[in-house]
């Protein structure tokens, strides 16, 4: 029997226990490594064509009887590779051993047995003995025995997971073969490999490198990298189909290799800043690093590196730059031509952000930047920078001019640059703000002519709401300070006075508007604004107001005593000769000689035809109107849902010509 040095038990205590699947997998990962290397060994630069390994794993899933083998045709364990066996931290491997892989066997698994065929004195003996995890003789049941009729190799047998591995040793075949396939995937796609034969439970066996390399489209070839901070690297570069990143989190992978294995994996999509490629995406790249830098710096598990992720990731900038400029050029030029496409759309919808040429801004947005919102979120910065650089200048300007300083020679051209900047950020705001009323005119348009097709029926309130909804916001009061964001509205709609209006009460009830006040009925719309052209700012008492009620597109019948007349008189009643309470607690009289402009939003047919038979013609010859008498001064006017858009789509062509944008001239 024979005894590792140093203290074994306390050395495994201290090994890092695994967190996941593919971590619990690591000694098994070790086991195979060192097969690979007994391979190289022995048939060195034939390794890949005439080296075998042999995985069979049987009872998956149950803990006490888990049974792995592991064998190989390598060079076996002969004399001095026992020793080195017996002592940890052997150097026997150079570099690329750090004799911590046998002690994770000791911590995974239950029994370790190993039987191995060597040369010795031109004869073929066989070494067979057991690996345990105790504080002495943990080599035992030692024999050697001339053999013959065979070859060299090893076989390595495991049974029974430990407690440490429990929780996460995988169960299932299809977890074991796809971390399988990661872990050594960059050996595998770089044809470093010799055939590795894995079978589970007695199934159809998984052939490697196969299984990987019918991944591979194409081999892109290396790419040289001299880093000031990191030395000589080399970048395998390599275009997989899709699935063979399904194991990794994101689409492009970067493998991280030292000493010919690959230690840490990680996904490079933003740096490379394109998505899959190809025909309907079904490439994605994968690269493979190695180096002297990495080779030194590996742990003793082979796990991770002796740095941190700053470095990683520094390193995996190098890496996609190089693959951007080399093997992954034309796929970036594609898809860059795309995204420019994309964000000319973008600016087409928001041509605030056009405050420089397409190109120039393609190069401000990050590399996989493809959304509306991902390109804003990237130009909102500069664009914040460019209005106050702007408003300095003018600031700059006005101080200037304010001062008793002699005007700079310059000073015409500063002005002069200074208003044409501004003039352009005007405009393209400007763009923006019509574009997205058209926008909204449009759908509306659309909405009304779907409720016309709608049958009349207990349903016409909420129809009615719809449309009511659209245009503002309901249930609630503008100048409630709590509801800003929720008071957003269109109401330029029907009045372009109306477009920022915040005094108007939308489907509240009366006696939450009007001070002492009990009645019940709520307007669809009652607006106070003071400031936009319905009263001076500041004036007392409140001379002008606004009430609109809108109707269903298309309805014909009403209540049998229903009259736009009455209905606004009713309301009139109230509001008249009362106060106004706004959310401040301050109170503003109504006088009795208030002007009421009341609008009703409404198609003339059926019952409402006939009611306002005898009221006058608009200047249109379709709409309607009152003017409002005894007690009440004012007018009420029917508009018709088509003459509504129709206007208001007028008006908007207006603006889209100040803004300097084409316009379609047929007017719907």
């Amino acid at each position: 029997m024979t005894s590792m040095e140093g203290d074994i038990v306390n050395r495994v205590r201290r090994l890092p226990k695994p967190s996941n699947s593919s971590t619990a997998l690591q000694p098994l990962f070790e086991a195979v490594s060192n097969s690979l290397h007994a391979i190289e060994d022995r048939f060195h630069e034939n390794a890949i064509g005439k080296g075998r390994v042999y995985l069979d794993i049987t009872n998956l899933g149950d803990h006490q009887s888990l049974k792995i083998v592991i064998s190989d045709n390598g060079i076996g364990i002969d004399d001095t590779r026992f020793k080195a066996f017996c002592t940890t931290d052997t150097d026997f491997k150079g570099a690329a051993g750090k004799g911590i892989g046998r002690l994770l066997w000791l911590d995974a698994f239950e029994l370790i047995e190993v039987a191995s065929v060597y040369q010795h004195d031109g004869e073929l003996r066989k070494r067979t003995f057991v690996f345990r995890l105790q504080r002495t003789d943990q080599i035992s049941v030692e024999t050697i025995e001339t053999v013959s009729g065979t070859e060299t190799g090893t076989a390595i047998t495991f049974t029974g997971i430990r407690e440490p591995y429990r929780g996460t040793f995988p169960v299932q075949r299809a977890v074991v073969i796809r971390h399988f396939g990661s872990h050594f995937l960059a050996d595998f796609i770089m044809k470093r490999s010799p055939n590795i034969e894995l079978t589970i439970n007695a199934d159809a066996g998984t052939s490697f490198p196969e299984a990987i390399t019918a991944l591979l489209i194409e081999d892109r070839g290396t790419s040289d990298i001299q880093s000031e901070l990191y030395g000589d690297l080399t970048l395998a570069n390599f275009i997989c189909k899709k699935i063979a990143s399904a194991s990794f989190d994101g689409s492009h992978q970067l493998h991280y290799v030292a000493n010919g294995r690959t230690v840490l994996t990680r996904k490079i999509d933003g740096l490379l800043g394109i998505g899959t490629f190809a025909v309907e995406g079904a490439n994605v790249y994968h690269g493979c690093i190695s180096g002297e830098y990495l080779d030194e710096r590996v742990n003793q598990e082979r796990t991770n590196f002796n740095f941190g992720e700053d470095i990683l990731e520094a390193i995996a900038k190098e890496c996609a730059t190089a693959a951007r400029g080399g093997a992954l050029k034309a796929e970036i030029d594609e898809f860059d031509e795309e995204r420019l496409v994309d964000l000319g759309h973008f600016l087409h919808e928001y041509p605030s952000f056009k405050f420089e040429a397409p190109d120039a801004l393609l190069r401000r947005v990050p590399r996989n930047a493809i959304k509306f919102e991902q390109f804003a979120q990237a130009l909102i910065p500069t664009r914040i920078r460019r209005d106050n650089d702007r408003r300095e200048a003018m600031q700059s300007i006005i101080s200037t001019i304010s001062s008793s300083a002699t005007m700079p020679a310059n000073f015409a051209e500063s002005v002069r640059q200074a208003a044409d900047e501004v003039k352009a950020e005007e405009q393209r705001q400007l763009t923006e703000y019509i574009m997205r009323r058209k926008l909204v005119l449009d759908v509306l348009g659309v909405l009304i002519n779907r409720l016309r097709q709608t049958d009349a029926g207990k349903d016409d309130y909420q129809l009615e709401s719809t449309l009511h909804q659209f245009i503002c916001p309901m249930k609630l009061r503008g100048d409630d300070p709590s509801k800003v964001e929720a008071a957003d509205h269109d109401l330029w709609i029907i009045d372009e006075r109306l477009a920022f209006t915040r005094y108007f009460a939308s489907d509240v009830q009366l006696s939450q508007i009007i001070a002492d006040s009990k009645n019940p009925d709520r307007t669809d719309l009652l607006i106070f604004d003071k400031i936009h052209g319905l009263g001076l700012k500041g004036e007392e008492p409140l001379s002008r107001i606004i009430l609109v009620e809108f109707k269903k597109p298309g309805r014909k019948t009403y209540e049998e005593n229903y009259s736009p007349l009455n209905q606004v008189s009713r309301y009139l009643s109230e509001i008249v000769s009362g106060n106004i309470e706004n959310y401040e607690g301050a109170r503003v009289r109504i006088t009795s000689d208030c002007v009421c402009y009341c609008y009703v939003i409404a198609d003339i047919v059926g019952a409402l035809d006939v009611h306002t038979g005898g009221w006058k013609t608009t200047a249109n010859g379709r709409g309607r109107w009152i003017e409002l008498s005894g007690k009440y001064r004012g007018s009420i006017e029917i508009i018709e849902w088509r003459d509504l858009i129709k206007d208001a789509r007028m008006r908007n062509a207006a603006f889209l010509h100040a803004a300097g944008v084409a316009v379609d001239k047929s007017i719907p």
